[in-house]
């Protein structure tokens, strides 16, 4: 006689079926598999809202493409500093970070950044690795 074995996702014993059977049904099947993509796709969702709110901040600060704005201005409007998707840096060795198609560099002050928009031009850049 088969012992009883438990479903991993709602735990209900069940005696019946193949020996290796792990679910009580096709929803129980569904509902474990998602909620473990959900666990293993949390932290990717968590960076895509901080990059999608620094990309709204760096929009509604330079609607046009190009301002200059106090650093502390990004800050205070929740810009999480740590996180872009794309460095670009010019010929005079000043660094863009991007974040999609809106980027900023520290002026030389340390207390003003200028926003840009990403340009054609930008694409041909690699960034150095090592």
């Amino acid at each position: 006689m088969m012992s009883a074995k438990q479903c991993l996702y709602c735990n209900n014993e069940f005696k019946e079926g193949r020996t290796d059977r792990k679910y009580c049904n096709d929803l129980c099947r569904a509902a474990y598999h998602n909620q473990q993509r959900r666990l293993q796709q949390s932290s990717v969702q968590k960076i895509n809202a901080i990059l999608k709110k620094n990309l709204s901040i760096l929009k509604r600060l330079s609607p046009e493409g190009y301002s200059v704005v106090r650093q502390t201005t990004l800050s205070e409007q929740g810009y999480n500093f740590n996180y872009f998707t794309n460095v670009y840096r010019t010929k005079d060795q000043r660094l863009y970070f991007f974040c999609y198609d809106r980027g900023f560099a520290v002026n030389q002050g340390k207390i003003k950044v200028t926003i840009v928009q990403w340009q054609a031009y930008m694409q041909d850049y690699q960034l150095p690795l090592f």
